[in-house]
């Protein structure tokens, strides 16, 4: 027998757009929202004695897959899909302070087509042994945010698009996922803003910047602008092909105890600023003592929060939004994921 919880999610990264695969990595999700999108057209034709719109006249024209996926950071198994929803080629390599270190470092991809990947998640049914497989081939990462709350733990929300339908005859996929899996949380967080930031390479950490101790939560996200084209004549009404990229959106907020003018006089000055966010996980890996980590780098944010107020008494904080900009220095990104585990391969 199953019960309720026992819902899972898999994909893998497909070799043609709209081929279903295998899906062989599993995610610890904390909740989904997977479904289909469809368009259905009803025909207006009139007939005399009939006022209602007729059943057979109900033609399905377009058919997609959208929804969001969220899950807890953990120290292994994220390598695979921060590759999917970042499309950048990542550099990895083992670090040089030890063996036993991998380092995978993510950018934002400069082509056409984000990576698609099938997704498959097995739901339970009530009462039963049970658990159906619905497949969603086809889908690319139409955006996505990485999020800290005060006193909490990293979150990652994945939006997705899907252009191929659902698959309901696929074999369920018994799901495995990593073994000593640990969650990056508030306790390993730190955060630079402001100052010179070296950025990160394939064995090293971004370093540099002003160490921030004021603020209580904060956010990243990044919107990838798939165009939502490409239901073409003899595609059945799917997807022919996958959803293009357009220019990327990197955005976020900051949550701040007002100790300082600092911040607000960014925002008046519109003053570019560098952003380093470092979440370090509980336990060291390798031979080298090293804590597994995800680093957001994001070389210049502007500010576009409003002034701060009273606050009845209570702390004033200080909430700002911001956006990141491409610095235009050579050879820097306006945009990267780290990731630092024990895991043996992306």
């Amino acid at each position: 027998m199953t019960i309720q919880a026992d819902c899972s999610i898999g994909f893998k990264q497909e070799t043609t757009y709209g081929t279903p695969v295998v899906v062989d990595r599993f995610l610890e999700f904390v909740s989904e929202s997977l479904d289909l999108s469809r368009t259905y057209v009803q025909g207006e034709g009139m007939r005399p004695g009939h006022r209602v719109a007729r059943s057979a006249k109900r033609v399905l024209t377009q058919e997609g897959v959208e929804g969001d996926i969220e899950q807890e950071v953990q120290t292994k198994g994220f390598g695979t899909l921060f590759a999917a929803i970042t499309g950048g080629v990542p550099s990895t390599a083992e670090t040089s302070a030890g063996s036993g270190v991998l380092q995978s470092v993510f950018t934002l991809g400069k082509h056409d087509f984000l990576p698609a990947v099938t997704i498959q998640k097995g739901i339970p049914r009530l009462g039963s042994s049970t658990i159906d497989a619905y497949t969603f081939p086809g889908c690319q990462c139409s955006s996505f945010e990485l999020k800290l709350d005060s006193a909490d733990i990293l979150k990652l929300t994945t939006s997705w698009a899907g252009g191929k339908g659902v698959l309901t005859d696929t074999a369920y996929a018994i799901p495995s996922y990593p073994v000593g899996c640990e969650l990056f949380s508030f306790v390993g967080a730190s955060i630079t803003l402001g100052g010179t930031i070296t950025p990160p390479t394939a064995t090293e950490l971004a370093s540099g910047g002003t160490a921030a101790a004021n603020v209580r939560e904060l956010s990243v996200s990044v919107e990838q602008s798939l165009d939502d084209n490409g239901y073409n004549v003899g595609g059945k009404g799917k997807r022919s092909r996958p959803g293009a990229m357009g220019l990327a959106a990197i955005t976020g907020s900051l949550t701040i105890e007002y100790d300082t003018k600092a911040i607000t006089d960014a925002v008046v000055a519109q003053t570019g600023l560098s952003l380093v966010l470092t979440f370090e996980g509980p336990s060291t890996i390798g031979t080298s003592g090293l804590p597994p980590v995800v680093q957001i780098v994001i070389p210049e944010i502007k500010l576009e929060g409003d002034l701060p107020k009273s606050n009845g008494g209570d702390v004033i904080t200080h909430s700002t939004d911001f956006t990141g900009l491409d610095p235009l220095i050579g050879g820097v990104e306006p945009f990267y994921l780290v990731y630092r585990s024990a895991d043996t391969a992306l």
